[in-house]
C-alpha cells in the first residue's frame, strides 16, 4: 500500500490510499470442459432414476389427493353432522313451540269457560230476581186493588145513606108541608123535587165516573197480570 498525492485542505489533509498496482493485462476466460459421453449403462441408470422420480411423485400425487379427498369427506361428514344437529335443534323447537300452543289454547279455554259459568251464573240471578219483583208487584196490585174495592164499597154505602137520609129528610119535609098553601107546597114540592133529581143526577154520575174507575183498575191489574205472566215466561225461557 503506497501513500501519494498529499493535499491540503481547509482544516485538515487529504490522502490518496493505492491499495494495489494496476494489473498488466486482463486474465484470460476458460472455456467450459468438455462433457464425456454417456455410457449404455450410464443411461439406464438415469432413466431408471427418472422413472424413481416420476413414480414418486405420482406417490405423492395420489397421497395428496387421497388426503384432501379424506378431508373433503370429513367436511362432509361435519357439515352433515351440523345440519342434522340443527334439524334435531329445529324439530325440538317446534314440537315445544306446538306444546306451548296448546297449553295456551287449553288456558284460553278453561278461561272461556269460567266467563261462561259466570255469565250464565248473572243470568240465572237476574233470572230469580226478577221473578221474584213480578211476584212482589203482583201482590201489590192484588192488594191495592182490594183496598180500592173496599174503599169503593164504603163510598157507595156512604153515598147510599146519604141518599136515604136526604130521602128521608124530603119525606119529612113534605108531611110537614102538608099544612102549608097550595102554591106553596107546588113550590116547595117542585124544589125538592129538582133538588132530588139534581140529587139522583149527582148519583148517576158519581156512579159512572166510579164505573169508569173501576174499568181502567181492572184494566191496569190485567195489564200488569200480562206483564207479569210474559216475566214469568222469560225466566223460564231463561
Amino acid at each position: 500500500m503506497s501513500t501519494a498525492g498529499l493535499q491540503k485542505s481547509t482544516g485538515g489533509v487529504a490522502y490518496d490510499y493505492i491499495l494495489k498496482p494496476a494489473a498488466d493485462a486482463a486474465p484470460k476466460i476458460s472455456s467450459p470442459p468438455k462433457e464425456k459421453p454417456l455410457t449404455h449403462d450410464e443411461i439406464i441408470e438415469k432413466l431408471q432414476k427418472a422413472e424413481e422420480r416420476r413414480q414418486s411423485l405420482e406417490a405423492q400425487k395420489l397421497e395428496f389427493v387421497a388426503k384432501e379427498k379424506q378431508k373433503m369427506q370429513e367436511a362432509m361428514l361435519k357439515s352433515q353432522k351440523e345440519e342434522e344437529e340443527k334439524a334435531k335443534a329445529a324439530q325440538d323447537k317446534l314440537r315445544r313451540s306446538m306444546e306451548i300452543t296448546k297449553e295456551n289454547r287449553e288456558l284460553q279455554i278453561q278461561s272461556l269457560q269460567e266467563k261462561l259459568r259466570e255469565h250464565l251464573s248473572k243470568v240465572q240471578e237476574v233470572c230469580r230476581n226478577s221473578e221474584n219483583m213480578s211476584k212482589e208487584l203482583e201482590e201489590r196490585l192484588i192488594q191495592k186493588y182490594e183496598a180500592y174495592e173496599e174503599n169503593r164499597k164504603n163510598q157507595l154505602q156512604s153515598v147510599v145513606t146519604r141518599l136515604q137520609d136526604h130521602a128521608k129528610h124530603i119525606e119529612e119535609v113534605c108531611k110537614a108541608s102538608e099544612t102549608m098553601s097550595k102554591a106553596s107546597e107546588e113550590k116547595i114540592i117542585q124544589k125538592m123535587e129538582n133538588a132530588l133529581k139534581n140529587r139522583e143526577e149527582h148519583f148517576k154520575a158519581l156512579q159512572e165516573r166510579l164505573k169508569d174507575h173501576e174499568r181502567k183498575i181492572e184494566e191496569v191489574r190485567k195489564n200488569k197480570m200480562t206483564m207479569s205472566g210474559c216475566s214469568l215466561e222469560g225466566s223460564v225461557s231463561c
